[in-house]
């Protein structure tokens, strides 16, 4: 026999119920069976007993009385001759069964007629004492093994006082078989139950277990996604077929669905790519176009600002912190020139020149420089080095002018996102065999909208004023030095981590 049963699962994976749909309607169906038929044989047999017993008391009635008639009219007036010799000859054609003693008056007793047999017949009972007292027939049921109708007849004519009593006892055997066939009914229904249970659960595990256990098994197949499931058979009875086939018809509507919602990405991201070729094909005409018109500038101030660190150290009026600051202007227009030198003749970013870099001088060098702008912006900036080596530099190997300008795009970032009091952290350090420096702030932070569009060209939070290109630049230029830029998420402020690789000569700086 054929039994389903269906998994049910959760996020565990857990299995349903051990028994089947099939097996659990046989069960129930035995149940029902057996209790419905031993319920409707109690009742047929109960009545059918009751009957029975109607019709054993009126035959032992009709037996005592015809009996009694048969004596009374031999003997009327109780000669006991002619009473004994009715009663042998009645007892030798008797063919039903019954067992009969005459009880006559003898004294102020009631004795048992003498039958001439060797038995003794039983003294007089106390129904057929009360039968005769009072000169109405009595009647008694004897339960148990040997069940009878018991009758006691008072003997007499007419009016005249009864000169004895006729004691009938008529066996009820009826009864006994009537116990046997309750039995035998019993142990039949139960069988006949059992067959209808199993008739019942082979015939739901082939109507409904098989049809649902197919589609189940279906279903839990498109737990991947509707593409690589397996349509469900339409097996079964017409209402499991039709399951079947909505089930069917809605598996094809939502592999249709995602086919048509992959293609529609498909083709969104083919659009957003070609808007991006395009931007950077015009940011790139834009920014050629901007480097032929600032290069003639950038070159003038270069020299005024060089004679003007010349004049001032011949004077001797400027002291130390001047000139490095009119040094530090220098060497960004030059940084400056050289992007847009490369620009002009290559079309590209200059490539990089790779030495052995200490961020922590770097980063030195970069706050002093942002000096003037972290006044303005009332925002501090510290620098700390980070692990169990705090004495020693940490060195990677890296271009000097790109780094800065990576560390320029972040810290310029920060400085616009911090209200005044606000502080910019930097920190180097070194794990894993690679040089970082991390560049966070105390600032509001950016949304999760925005976390997911950082490095997307063109996506800025600063409004107009922003060109959404300089964490693109930044990332750019750090791999392009073997390193990477990732945003740190943090529960306060805005966190950036800056690795490059980390330099085997430690001891040389720049």
């Amino acid at each position: 026999m054929e039994t389903a049963e269906l998994d049910t699962r959760d996020g565990a994976g857990r299995r349903g119920l051990g028994l089947g749909l099939a097996a659990r309607l046989a069960m129930l169906t035995a149940v029902l069976a057996i209790g419905l038929v031993l319920a409707g044989n109690q009742i047929a047999l109960t009545w059918s007993q009751r009957l029975h017993m109607d019709e054993d008391r009126r035959e032992a009635t009709s037996i005592a009385t015809t009996l009694a008639s048969y004596l009374m009219s031999i003997a009327p007036t109780g000669d006991l001759d002619s009473l004994a010799g009715a009663f042998a000859a009645w007892d030798r054609s008797d063919i039903s069964g019954a067992d009969a003693t005459v009880y006559v008056l003898m004294g102020d007793d009631l004795a048992p007629l003498p039958q001439g047999t060797e038995s003794t017949p039983p003294p007089a009972d106390a129904l057929s004492i009360s039968a005769f007292a009072e000169r109405t027939m009595q009647v008694a049921f004897r339960g148990g093994a040997d069940a009878a109708w018991r009758l006691a007849v008072p003997l007499g004519a007419g009016g005249t006082a009864p000169y004895g009593v006729l004691s009938v006892t008529v066996p009820t055997q009826r009864l006994a078989d009537l116990a046997a066939e309750r039995r035998r009914t019993y142990l039949l229904a139960i069988v006949s139950a059992l067959l209808v249970a199993l008739s019942v659960a082979w015939l739901t595990a082939r109507w409904v277990g098989r049809p649902l256990g197919e589609l189940g098994r279906a279903m839990a197949q498109a737990h991947g996604g509707p593409g690589p499931a397996p349509e469900a058979p339409e097996i079964g009875p017409r209402e499991f077929r039709l399951v079947a086939h909505r089930y069917n018809d809605l598996l094809r509507a939502l592999t249709d669905r995602e086919r048509e919602s992959a293609a529609r990405g498909a083709l969104l991201a083919l659009e957003e790519r070609a808007r991006s070729y395009d931007r950077l094909a015009v940011t790139a005409e834009t920014a050629a176009e901007l480097a032929h018109e600032i290069g003639t500038p950038l070159s003038t101030m270069r020299g005024h600002i060089q004679l003007l660190r010349d004049d001032l150290a011949a004077t001797g009026r400027a002291g130390a912190g001047t000139i490095e600051r009119i040094s530090s202007l220098l060497g960004q227009l030059d940084r400056v020139t050289a992007i847009v030198r490369a620009g002009l003749e290559r079309g590209a970013w200059p490539q990089p020149s790779v030495t052995t870099v200490n961020l922590a001088d770097v980063a030195a060098r970069l706050l002093r420089f942002l000096e003037p702008s972290l006044d303005q912006a009332h925002v501090r900036a510290e620098l700390h080095t980070a692990g169990a080596g705090a004495d020693r530099p940490v060195c990677a190997r890296g271009d000097p002018a790109l780094l800065e300008q990576i560390l320029l795009n972040l810290i310029k970032n920060a400085i616009e996102a911090l209200a005044p009091g606000g502080r910019v952290r930097l920190t180097t350090g070194a794990e894993h065999g690679m040089a970082f420096i991390v560049v966070a702030d105390d600032g509001p932070g950016l949304s999760p909208e925005v976390q997911a569009y950082l490095f997307n060209p063109f996506t800025t939070t600063k409004g107009p004023g922003g060109t959404g290109l300089g964490l693109v630049v930044s990332r750019r230029l750090a791999r392009s030095l073997g390193g990477e830029l990732d945003y740190v998420p943090r529960e306060r402020g805005t966190a950036w981590r800056l690795t490059l690789p980390l330099a085997d000569d430690a001891g040389r700086t720049t």
